[in-house]
């Protein structure tokens, strides 16, 4: 089992810097960077890719961890929805605009793709792939090239919000939110779980 608390550190040291670089560029600048650098090719696969954090991903992720400890599961799954409800309060309460609404013209049609208006922050694709992501990765038993899956499962994690940006859905401070948002509830269930684990053997030993 991989460690979650490495997990999350890397995730937020990587939300700090690219924060950082955001705020230095001018957020309304580096969104528009990340959107007009495009293709064809980019448009159809970013499209698809970001299908990946909608039902996917967390499938994927609570049937791993079913599998690996049916406990942590449900742990895990329970902080997931609350996660997920309050990054939708959020989203209601605020109504912040989405790019289509702050760029107007800057923000190129894609086909196919229906931009959104308003509830823009936080990103709920970016949040959800970052916590499914958590768990899938915590599920695996440790093997020889635990770094390289760990990389691959945080690149993938952060793919999903610059899919969000590409496709005009997100702007960066949407995303680097989605993503701090996801990586502390992830790790307050990894904190309280083997709170949660002896509470129920003590029950289960009386």
């Amino acid at each position: 089992m991989m460690n979650f608390k490495k997990y999350v550190v890397i995730n937020l040291s990587i939300a700090f810097i690219l924060g950082i670089c955001a705020a230095l560029m001018g957020f309304n600048n580096f969104t528009l960077k990340i959107h007009n650098f495009y293709s064809f090719q980019l448009d159809r696969y970013f499209k698809n890719y970001t299908i990946w954090a909608e039902w996917p991903v967390i499938v994927l992720g609570i049937f791993l961890m079913v599998r690996f400890n049916w406990r942590k599961s449900l742990w895990f799954s329970f902080v997931f929805g609350i996660e997920a409800l309050i990054v939708q309060f959020i989203k209601f309460q605020l109504n912040f605009p989405r790019p289509i609404e702050k760029f107007s013209s800057s923000i190129r049609p894609i086909d196919g793709e229906v931009l959104k208006h308003f509830q823009a922050f936080p990103s709920g694709h970016t949040s959800a792939a970052f916590f499914a992501t958590g768990m899938i990765i915590l599920s695996l038993p440790k093997h020889k090239r635990e770094n390289l899956t760990l990389f691959i499962s945080i690149f993938s994690a952060f793919l999903i919000g610059y899919s969000r940006i590409y496709l005009g859905q997100h702007s960066i401070e949407d995303t680097l939110a989605g993503c701090i948002i996801a990586n502390i509830f992830f790790y307050l269930a990894g904190i309280t779980y083997p709170y949660i684990e002896k509470k129920f053997n003590s029950k289960k030993v009386n």
